[in-house]
Formats: structure tokens, sequence, C-alpha cells
């Protein structure tokens, strides 16, 4: 079969022709028809994960997928033969990924049906980036009619979180480069501010002079994550899906804070299915690449300063 890997840690992904995978107790096969791209892909070919969970080489990379079940193995009881799925795909080993044309998951983790009306290009971008999001305003815990400013807002994580965040009733303040403002003015953000003027927190602390409820920081780290904080309030919460909170110190301030690391699971996702059945979410889908060019588009990729979802069609 088709599968985008790489022989070792570090090594440039090749397309290379691998053996389709054989289902085992408790898992699916499934015939993959997309593929979304996630920054986290590289990294864990880079060995973000060496020492945390075993590896197999060659590395197909790839977690986010949606496709059909060609195959159950004993003990299945969550789908049949026929199934639409979609989920993150990510479990030990890492390496059997979804940027090929056979993968092979079990049931229990971040796996569900499609929901009705979702194409299989949408709902692969769906996965990690909206169970992040989701699992990120979970715990920064926010109300209705509470604030948060929403940094990186137009990436994957971003463009998912600033439309939950509005499903909440909670007022969704984001910042991103210019360009985006009309895109994220329709995933439902209240306001925008401009982060490539140098004026981002000076505008931000006219319009909220109190500061915001809450700080969903996608992008930075040290120095710039730390000036972001003049914009909360006393009291308020900030998190970062990137490590960037050190929670004690941030405690001997008020301020509490949260490092997000997604645990994805079927129940976190049927949430998301649920929004998206309903209408009131919206997949994010940018660009969609065609395999064969799939390397061509990874470079803007792994720096992640795209927009949006990338999704790999099979």
């Amino acid at each position: 079969m088709r599968a985008i890997a790489v022989k070792k840690f570090k090594d440039a992904p090749e397309i290379m022709d691998l053996p389709r995978p054989v289902v085992q107790a408790g898992e699916i096969l499934v015939k993959v028809g997309a593929a979304s791209v996630n920054p986290y892909d590289f990294k864990i070919a880079d060995g973000a994960l060496d020492g945390v969970m075993p590896h197999v080489f060659p590395l197909i990379l790839g977690v986010d997928a949606a496709g059909v079940v060609e195959g159950v193995g004993a003990n299945v009881t969550r789908f049949k033969v026929g199934d639409g799925v979609y989920g993150q795909f990510l479990h030990p080993p890492v390496g059997t990924g979804t940027f090929c044309d056979y993968t092979v998951v079990p049931e229990g983790i971040g796996v569900g049906k499609i929901p009705r009306g979702i194409y299989t290009a949408a709902a692969s971008s769906v996965p990690t980036a909206g169970m992040t999001a989701r699992q990120a305003l979970d715990e920064l815990g926010l109300t209705k009619g509470q604030t948060i400013l929403i940094l990186g807002a137009a990436g994957g994580v971003g463009s998912f979180a600033t439309q939950l965040a509005s499903i909440g009733g909670i007022h969704a303040i984001v910042g991103s480069r210019g360009a985006n403002r009309d895109f994220l003015r329709r995933l439902g953000a209240r306001e925008f501010f401009d982060t490539s003027t140098g004026h981002l927190l000076e505008e931000l602390k006219f319009a909220h002079p109190g500061g915001v409820d809450g700080i969903l920081d996608l992008m930075n780290r040290g120095p710039a994550f730390e000036a972001n904080l003049v914009a909360l309030r006393e009291g308020g919460i900030v998190g970062s899906t990137i490590g960037a909170v050190d929670v004690d110190a941030l405690a001997a301030r008020k301020i509490r804070g949260v490092n997000v690391n997604l645990h994805p699971k079927p129940e976190l996702l049927e949430r998301l299915s649920k929004e998206l059945g309903a209408g009131r979410l919206r997949t994010a889908v940018e660009l969609q690449v065609p395999f064969a060019e799939a390397l061509n588009a990874f470079e803007s990729i792994r720096a992640g300063t795209t927009r949006g979802k990338t999704v790999l069609l099979l």
C-alpha cells in the first residue's frame, strides 16, 4: 500500500510501498479516504514520543483520518464492516499512522462514526484539533457570558476553539494576522485584534480595561507568553497547548494556569459529532491535497503557518 513514512527519526518523509496491516483482536481495519495534517505529526517523526511509547519503522506519519471499516477483529462491538469512521488513531506502537491507504486502530480510543451529512475530507479535519479545543475549553472552565482571548486562533485548534466558545455563549476575542479577520468572524469571533500591528496589548487594554476572564494561547512560549498575561484579569485563567504554563509560578501571582494535554476518547469525539451533526460546528478545511502531492505541502504545515486545516486525499 502507499504510505508516507520516515525510516528513522528526523528523516525527510518519503512516499513508500509498505505492507497492508493485519487487523488484530479489538481493532478495526480502516480504508483511509482522507487524513488531515497536524504540526504535531512532524514532531512525532522527529522523536517527540521517543521513550514515551514504543515505535515501529518505517514510521508512517499521521494521526487523524476518516474512512470506511473494511475489517474487524475479535471482540469488536462498536463498529461493523462498512461503517464510516473518523478519529485520532494514535496508539502504540507509534508509526502505524494514517498517511496511508489502510490503517488499524483499537476501537476503544478516540474514534467514532462520521456524523450524518459530513463528508470524509471534512471529518478527517476534526479529531485532534477539535478534541484539543474541546478539552482546553473544558479545563479553562469558562461559562456563558465570560470572555476568552484566543491567540493563534486561525490554526486548526484555534478555529475549533473559537467556534466552541461561541456555541457555549463565551465571548470569543481572537488574535491573529489581519488577513484572517473575515475567516475568524465567520467562525463566531466577537472581537478581532491584528497581532501583526505590534499594538495588541494596548488595544486589548483599551477594549477590556479590567482584563479578560481567560486566555487560550496556542502559539507563544517564554517572554511572549508572559507578556500577554497583562490582558488577563486578576484571578483569571490561562491555558497553553504547547506546555508554556508554569502553574506554580502563576499561582503565586493569583493566576490559574493549565497545560492542555489531549486525552482522546470516544466520549470527547461524540460531543463534537453532536455539534457537527446539528450544523452548529463547521469544519475549517482550507486546503485539500492529492496524496501524490503531499510532500510539497508539508513545509508550511510543519512551520505552523497555515490557516484552518490541510487534508490529504487518498
